[in-house]
């Protein structure tokens, strides 16, 4: 009967993950886990600077905050919004190398939000906002850079995305983005971003990701070991397994084989 159940569970979870209405409250109850001191949810860039725990994770933002660095003069009082912030390690990393920066954060899980305020606290630096990626609770022309990490594939219309970026975007805006596509789609992800008004000059990362993947494996199976629900842990190994690109799954061989890229973008909005 356990084995029977499982297997639905699993179907069940599957069809909820297709549908991406239902997106936002599986990431709430996701992000309701207590996932310990892990704090960022991205699949990592090698090499990385430090030793910390969650280095490679870290790394990724780093990289963004180099190219942000690459085309305009990061200044005081420069405003960013994280879209999908999670639980807002990869945003604090950022902040930590660049503290002339006040930023926003937003996620669709209210659990992320709170767990962000309760470990960050919130100052005129730094606050937290729940809301929707395609639907951003902020004027035209708010930010001088919109951040995005990893989140884009999860929100079922990501030309609607690139345009609140663009809107609430200054004229004269960066929008920071890194995210994967499956080998044969990365022309109509540029056509989406050319088409919401943003100019863009993509670097292909997969090679740097699937490095991070591979040496960061350990950590991520301590992790589900950890924190991961028992129920998870039984039925769901293999899912939490591809969903982490641990090294042996299915999405760690499609980085490693070239059959899903990893790129990266400073784009500016078009004058």
């Amino acid at each position: 009967m356990g084995l029977i159940s499982g297997k639905l569970f699993q179907r069940s979870l599957r069809r909820a993950r297709d549908d991406h209405s239902k997106r936002p409250a599986l990431w709430n109850r996701f992000y309701s886990i207590d996932w310990g001191e892990t704090t960022t949810n991205n699949y990592g860039f090698a090499p990385a600077e430090g030793d910390h725990p969650q280095r490679f994770q870290h790394q990724m933002y780093l990289q963004l905050l180099q190219r942000l660095r690459e085309e305009r003069d990061v200044r005081p009082g420069m405003k960013l919004l994280e879209v999908s912030c999670g639980r807002g390690g990869g945003l604090t990393a950022l902040l930590s190398q660049a503290p002339e920066i006040e930023a926003t954060g937003l996620d669709v899980a209210h659990s992320a939000v709170d767990f962000c305020r309760d470990r960050y606290g919130e100052s005129e630096r730094l606050h937290f906002v729940q809301g929707s990626a395609l639907d951003l609770p902020f004027p035209d022309a708010s930010f001088d850079v919109v951040l995005n990490v990893e989140a884009s594939n999860d929100y079922g219309d990501r030309p609607r995305f690139f345009r609140e970026a663009a809107r609430v975007l200054k004229p004269d805006g960066i929008l920071l983005y890194a995210d994967t596509v499956k080998q044969g789609r990365r022309e109509a992800m540029e056509q989406d971003l050319a088409s919401a008004g943003f100019q863009a000059e993509f670097r292909d990362i997969t090679g740097n990701v699937a490095e991070a993947c591979r040496l960061d494996s350990p950590r991520r199976r301590e992790v589900i070991r950890r924190h991961a629900p028992l129920f998870g842990r039984v039925f769901l190994k293999r899912q939490l397994e591809n969903y982490a690109a641990i090294e042996g799954s299915a999405k760690f061989e499609a980085f490693a084989e070239g059959r899903r890229t990893y790129v990266m973008t400073a784009a500016s909005k078009a004058a």
